[in-house]
């Protein structure tokens, strides 16, 4: 037996659509990534000191913690940037990767200028940190970032 329903009931009143779920946040990914770069800035900045390299200032001794203590610091900056990005830009991948490649190149202004006095290789070992921890830091967040602002909406096809 077969059962037909009438025109009007065979479509819906109302059109559902799917419900879209929120995309993953990227700071727990980020936190991560924020340790692992902490944890490879040290082991660089010891290696270097271990090698002789001079980590003396005009206002003093560049402690080894401040390796680990500022790569967390700026890393959470970066995770926040990468929070406001996903609400705000239409691309927020490539916004963002733009914004951290800019502001890692900025970072390196302070440690080339000879404000304090730096040892010529302690300047290279510190150039070196901050282009290793953004190289760990900035592919952990954007991997998680939709490349489309809303709610998880796919790519646009010549981005896949």
């Amino acid at each position: 037996m077969t059962l037909y329903l009438p025109d009007h009931r065979q479509t819906p009143a109302v059109e559902v659509a799917p419900v879209q779920q929120r995309p993953a946040p990227v700071w727990p990914r980020g936190l991560v990534a924020a340790a692992v770069a902490a944890v490879t800035t040290t082991l660089m900045a010891v290696i270097a000191k271990a090698a002789g390299v001079d980590f003396g200032s005009s206002l003093g001794d560049v402690p080894i913690s401040a390796f680990p203590m500022l790569t967390i610091y700026c890393s959470l900056i970066g995770i926040i940037i990468a929070e406001v990005t996903i609400r705000v830009a239409k691309l927020p991948r490539s916004t963002f990767q733009i914004t951290a490649i800019v502001l890692t190149g900025l970072s390196l202004i302070p440690d080339v200028l000879p404000l304090f006095e730096f040892d010529l290789a302690f300047v290279g070992v510190l150039c070196l940190t901050h282009v290793v921890a953004a190289a760990i830091v900035v592919p952990m967040i954007a991997l998680r970032m939709e490349e489309r602002r809303g709610l998880g909406l796919p790519a646009p096809a010549h981005r896949r």
